[in-house]
């Protein structure tokens, strides 16, 4: 099993999927992060049919500080502004053939040997995994807004 720690949590994955913590990669951090306002997902991992595109956020202990971003869907706007972000920032991987995301561009491109044949098939899944206090704590809120599977 390939391990990613994110914040306090580990994430698990399969030895034969392709995972990489995408904020914190060489890519992100000397090109794309230079584009005023850009923003990444914590973790992109890609199976043999899906590209995952994994937003963490851990509120435990912070349920005062995070009650207004949550309850005024601030904290969706930025997850669908940062899977927005990391799709374009993989094209510009894609530009300038960055061999740390190869993986994760190949996938979207037709011919590669993480893409499938049909490009329908491809599915990008974007997975906003939020983490909040015990359970009482956490009925002030209650997310609502599915981000869904995107495909092409």
């Amino acid at each position: 099993m390939k391990t990613i720690e994110e914040q306090k949590l580990t994430f698990a994955f399969p030895d034969n999927w392709e995972v990489i913590k995408y904020d914190e990669s060489h890519f992100f951090m000397n090109h794309v992060r230079k584009s005023q306002g850009s923003k990444a997902v914590d973790i992109l991992a890609l199976s043999d049919n899906r590209l995952f595109l994994i937003e963490i956020k851990d509120f435990r202990g912070y349920r005062i500080e995070s009650k207004k971003s949550l309850r005024s869907n601030e904290v969706l706007n930025e997850v669908v502004q940062k899977v927005r972000d990391t799709v374009t920032g993989l094209y510009a991987a894609y530009r300038r053939q960055s061999e740390e995301l190869a993986p994760f561009y190949h996938y979207l491109c037709t011919g590669s040997k993480y893409s499938t044949d049909v490009r329908h098939q491809r599915k990008i899944i974007a997975v906003f995994f939020l983490e909040q206090d015990t359970q009482s704590d956490a009925e002030f809120f209650s997310l609502q807004c599915p981000l869904g599977h995107f495909s092409y």
